[in-house]
Order: structure tokens, then C-alpha cells, then sequence
């Protein structure tokens, strides 16, 4: 454990937040995946060396290496129970394996790397929003932890400051475990100054719309007034054009009836309309009408060939990326965008 500190309580408060929103997204991702129940909790965050950092918990244990690409820079390791990776390849294929027939071979790997590839989209997603700025990853790659140093080694040298953080694991009826995210602090670092620094932007833009508003509102009523005035002053001309007519008028014919009454003004008041009871009627009607709301997820177009040779089990590819905003539909109009929760065992969606 370091003696000295490295992050406040706020900046920690900040690294717990910031990683429970987006593994939160991974977990949707996970339970749609997995079409059971799957619950992060909030993690917990030490700050050690690479010398000291331990994972005996997990042993015998899995890594996930992902690299950040855009919007941030570093790696992030992930390490699981290589008990934990069996179970959810046994949902994935819905089938038992022995554990003496299980190993992380070609395909165990790939289908870890999809199920990793999927969590993480959604994550890097989240984190997005969060942050304010694109991120994007690497396809994560999977391997099996077989010597502790040489993993250690490989990503950290061992007076290496890292930030530990670890969660609690559960997935519905199967698994009620633990698993670990490593990252430099310098990652660390620059993922607290980047939220910081959307946190002043926000409260900058805030207070500008704010005067903006005010000054919009100023210049309105400066412009209502202006218009007043230049109305009054139309008004008056052409009653002075009337009355020289009249005048003329006068001159040219000795009795002439001339009808003059007083100007009326437009009213610049706004009148609130007030529905009668036939329209509150109707409108109670309306409001009775049921609509149906579909969310969509993705399409895609297909071949008459190709669809005729789907079957159980064939997986079709959207043109929508893995934790991707979906839409969310009324009688045919898009009239907002969500990400897909679970509430209650049931699929939701939550607008944004």
C-alpha cells in the first residue's frame, strides 16, 4: 500500500463514478447477452504498486487487455475467474462443460474476446456521453494468466503506481463472484481531469445561456417597444394625412359628412386561448387513443436467398454497433432515442 496520496477523495469519487457508469452499460450488455439477469456493483478503488498488487482471489485467472485508441490513452487490464469465463460460455452455448474438458483454446477465446468486445462497446459508449468527447477501444484480447510475474511484467514495471478497482459480480442464478480492472494512474489521471474539465465546460455553458437568455429577453422587450412606438407614430401620420384631406375636402364642397373616431391600437397582450367544452371534450378522446411504441435496436437487408436459410441458431448482423443508442418508435415515427436496461427480468429502454 502506497504511503503517500495520489488522489483526493473527490478524484476517487470521481474514478468510482465514472467506472460505475460505464460497467453498469456493460452489464446490459452482458445480461442482453446472456438473457439472464446481470448486476456491477459499485466498485471499490485501492491504489497500490505492481509489486504489491495481488489477484489470489481470482486465481486461476483470465486477462482481458483493451487499448484505448481515441479520446484516451492507455491500456486496461481485466482479470476473471477462469471459472467465471466457463459459466458464461456455457450460456453462450447453452450446453454444460466438464471442467476437465474446458480450456481456453481457439475458440473459447474468440467467444470470450466477442462477449469482452460487446461489455466494453457499451462502456466505451458510456464513457463517451460521460466524458464528452469520442472513445474508442481495441478489440480486446483475451489470454490465460499462467505465471503471475511474467503478467505483471508485462503490462507494469514493479515500482509502478496502478489504480485497482474491483467489482462485485453477479449474473442471475449462476454466478456470485468478483473481478478486477488495472490501469496506469496516468489513465486514471486523465480520465478525472477530462471529467473535470467537461464539469466546467457544462457550468460555463450554463451561466453564458443564462445571460444570453437575459439578453435576448431585454432585446425582445426593446423591439416591443420600438414597435409600439413606430406604430404610434404611423397612427399619428395618417391621421394628419386624414385631416388635411378632410380640410380639402372642406374647401371643395361647401358640406361634406366626414366620419372620424378614434384610432384603435392593436393589442400587444397575448390573449390565452381557452378551449370550450366540445374541444376539451375531443381532446379527451384523443388522449384515450392507444399507440404502439416498439423499440428498435438495428436492421439490416438481406438476400430472399439468404433469409430463406436462417434457422435456429444463425446470428444476424445489425448495422447498429454494440451499446449503441437505440430507436424508440410511435405508430411508425422516431420520436426518441434509449439504451436498453432490464427492469425486473423484463428488457426496458431508458430515453436520453
Amino acid at each position: 500500500m502506497l504511503n503517500r496520496k495520489i488522489f483526493s477523495n473527490m478524484e476517487r469519487d470521481v474514478i468510482g463514478e465514472v467506472m460505475n457508469i460505464s460497467l453498469g452499460s456493460s452489464a446490459t450488455s452482458l445480461s442482453s447477452i446472456l438473457g439472464k439477469r446481470v448486476e456491477i456493483t459499485v466498485p471499490h478503488i485501492n491504489v497500490t504498486t505492481a509489486q504489491e498488487f495481488s489477484y489470489k482471489q481470482l486465481e486461476p485467472a483470465i486477462g482481458v487487455e483493451i487499448n484505448y485508441i481515441e479520446g484516451l490513452k492507455g491500456v486496461n487490464v481485466m482479470i476473471w475467474k477462469r471459472s467465471d469465463a466457463k459459466i458464461i460460455l456455457e450460456a453462450l452455448l447453452n450446453k454444460k462443460i466438464p471442467d476437465e474438458e474446458f480450456e481456453m483454446d481457439e475458440i473459447s477465446i474468440s467467444a470470450i474476446c466477442e462477449v469482452m468486445n460487446q461489455m466494453m462497446g457499451s462502456a466505451a459508449t458510456a464513457l463517451s456521453e460521460f466524458l464528452g468527447k469520442h472513445i474508442n477501444i481495441s478489440t480486446p484480447i483475451a489470454f490465460e494468466i499462467d505465471d503471475n510475474n511474467e503478467f505483471k511484467s508485462k503490462y507494469f514495471a514493479e515500482d509502478d503506481e496502478i489504480v485497482v478497482v474491483s467489482f462485485d459480480l453477479s449474473i442471475e442464478g449462476e454466478v456470485q463472484s468478483q473481478f478486477i480492472n488495472v490501469m496506469e494512474v496516468s489513465l486514471a489521471k486523465e480520465i478525472v481531469s477530462n471529467f473535470l474539465r467537461e464539469t466546467e465546460k457544462s457550468t460555463s455553458i450554463e451561466i453564458q445561456t443564462e445571460e444570453n437568455d437575459n439578453i435576448e429577453k431585454e432585446d425582445a422587450v426593446n423591439k416591443k417597444i420600438d414597435t409600439i412606438i413606430k406604430q404610434n407614430n404611423d397612427y399619428e401620420e395618417i391621421i394628419k394625412r386624414e385631416r388635411m384631406k378632410t380640410n380639402q375636402n372642406k374647401k371643395e364642397k361647401e358640406e361634406t359628412f366626414v366620419n372620424v373616431r378614434p384610432v384603435e391600437y392593436e393589442s400587444f397582450d397575448d390573449e390565452e386561448e381557452v378551449l370550450s367544452e366540445e374541444q376539451l371534450s375531443n381532446l379527451e378522446l384523443i388522449m384515450l387513443v392507444p399507440l404502439t411504441i416498439s423499440v428498435e435496436i438495428g436492421k439490416t437487408s438481406k438476400q430472399i436467398k439468404d433469409i430463406l436459410e436462417i434457422s435456429p441458431g444463425t446470428i444476424i448482423e445489425l448495422d447498429k454497433q454494440a451499446g449503441a443508442l437505440v430507436d424508440i418508435i410511435v405508430n411508425g415515427k422516431l420520436i426518441a432515442k434509449g439504451e436498453v436496461v432490464v427492469v425486473n427480468d423484463n428488457f426496458g429502454v431508458r430515453v436520453v
